[in-house]
């Protein structure tokens, strides 16, 4: 490049330009040599930017990914490794790809070299794990301990090899949130968590002995989430600061029940396959909502089995006020509803039920939920189905055979053009039956304004059981 080509190299930051060509500085010296330069000094914009503190200018780049903060190391000596001290550390690769995780890990490797600041907020780590990089990932933990890291995630996509973490991330005081996947936990070790007050154990091997430790010397933990994980069959909780219990996905084969005892939890969330290990629930006084679906609807040769899961355990949360039940879950409540199931009744006041709308008969176990419901005082109807299918209903056998004495207030949200009918059909079984009813809102996507002239003229007609009742039909 010769230099009349010499590239301008500048910066933009609100309106002002930091850095100037060759050419100007050139011209700047010139005129301070014949003291003709004063006029130039004083209208040279002022880098106002580069006088912020270092702990500012961190906080600025902390709203960049930790890629898009590397680039601004190439605008000064002060800002080259800048960008290495931010407070939390987010690295990701989607690539399985033997050298692109090496380029990965490298590139990991390699920022946490540089940095400099002894405190570490967050770090979070997810990749496509090989056992040729243990050694890599046991550093990246031993770092985030050393630095009294608050959060870490390991999200590891394993193969074969699980990795098997350090001793250094069991005894970590200064940890508050864990989310590890695809390891196996050493059943000997000692847990040192006394900050931590959610734990997220995905895909993870360990022990009866483990869970026990884990549930026993964590004083403080308010959340813990249990996914795809085996290797015990009992969890007893007895921790007054325990919230919050997750358990999903659950292996599919013939173990024992994995039996839950949990005094003090106040939201439970159980997420299973159909067919497989069953969960056992007792001892949960304190219980204030409960999160019920199955993974995946499929009609199987032992559907009696799979009905008899799902009312065991719509009686251990019949005690709950909050029930929120799932789009699978639902489907198999209304499966039993055909054959005139007698449902545990119950003392929940606020039911929020997915409705599938290409399946026939899910009113038919929404009707059998609210008739196992006499206290209820608040109901959501969520739609969760596909858009743009023809829906397809048997609507003429369903109806409530009992009153909704409390039921004050109902929703039915996020319905599109073809489920008109599902919806009307909804409002008119529910304005027969509730007595006290205050308020309906009806939620639609209806695109076309005659049909939504339509929709209103025949809610109009349709009888209401509450003189005090309004409905409101919301696009």
């Amino acid at each position: 490049m010769n230099g009349e080509g010499s590239a301008e190299n500048t910066l933009e930051f609100g309106g002002k330009y930091f850095g100037e060509s060759a050419r100007e500085e050139e011209e700047e010296e010139r005129g301070a040599e014949n003291g003709t330069g004063n006029k130039r000094i004083k209208e040279m914009p002022i880098d106002r930017f580069g006088e912020l503190p270092d702990s500012l200018l961190i906080h600025t780049l902390s709203f960049l990914t930790v890629k898009e903060a590397a680039i601004t190391s190439v605008l000064s000596k002060r800002w080259e490794f800048l960008w290495a001290q931010l407070p939390s550390l987010e690295f990701r690769a989607d690539s399985g790809a033997i050298e692109k995780v090496r380029n990965f890990v490298s590139w990991v490797n390699r920022t946490l070299a540089i940095r400099t600041v002894r405190s570490l907020e967050n770090l979070d780590v997810s990749f496509f794990y090989h056992k040729c990089f243990s050694s890599d990932v046991d550093a990246w933990v031993h770092f985030a301990a050393k630095n009294k890291v608050k959060k870490l995630n390991l999200h590891l996509h394993c193969y074969d090899d699980f990795y098997m973490p350090p001793q250094a991330m069991y005894s970590c005081p200064s940890l508050t949130k864990l989310h590890v996947r695809g390891c196996i936990m050493d059943f000997k070790t000692t847990i040192e968590w006394r900050s931590l007050t959610y734990l997220h154990l995905h895909i993870v091997h360990l022990d009866q002995h483990l869970i026990d430790e884990i549930l026993s010397t964590c004083p403080v933990l308010y959340t813990l989430y249990i996914e795809k994980c085996h290797g015990f069959d009992r969890m007893e909780i007895n921790s007054p600061s325990l919230h919050s219990l997750s358990i999903a996905h659950f292996e599919y084969n013939d173990s024992p029940p994995l039996k839950i005892s949990a005094p003090y939890i106040h939201k439970l969330e159980i997420s299973l396959p159909m067919v497989g290990r069953k969960l056992q629930v007792e001892n949960t006084s304190s219980l204030v909502r409960a999160d019920i679906d199955y993974q995946g609807f499929t009609w199987h040769t032992s559907f009696v089995e799979v009905m008899n899961g799902a009312s065991e355990l719509l009686e251990s949360v019949q005690h709950v006020k909050e029930l929120h039940v799932g789009l699978e879950f639902i489907k198999v409540v209304a499966m039993m509803a055909l054959i005139d199931w007698q449902f545990p009744q119950s003392r929940r006041e606020l039911l929020i039920v997915a409705f599938d709308s290409e399946y026939e008969h899910s009113i038919s176990g929404i009707i059998s939920l609210l008739e196992s419901s006499p206290n209820l005082q608040t109901l959501v109807i969520d739609r969760c189905s596909a858009d743009g299918e023809d829906v397809i209903f048997q609507l003429e056998e369903d109806e409530l055979t009992s009153d909704l004495l409390h039921l004050k207030t109902i929703r039915i949200r996020n319905f599109a053009d073809s489920e008109c009918e599902s919806v009307l059909t909804l409002a008119r079984i529910l304005l027969k039956r509730a007595t006290v009813l205050e308020e309906m809102v009806i939620m639609t996507d209806v695109k076309d304004l005659s049909d939504f002239a339509e929709m209103v003229q025949t809610l109009l007609t349709y009888p209401r059981a509450s003189t005090k009742a309004v409905v409101r039909l919301v696009k």
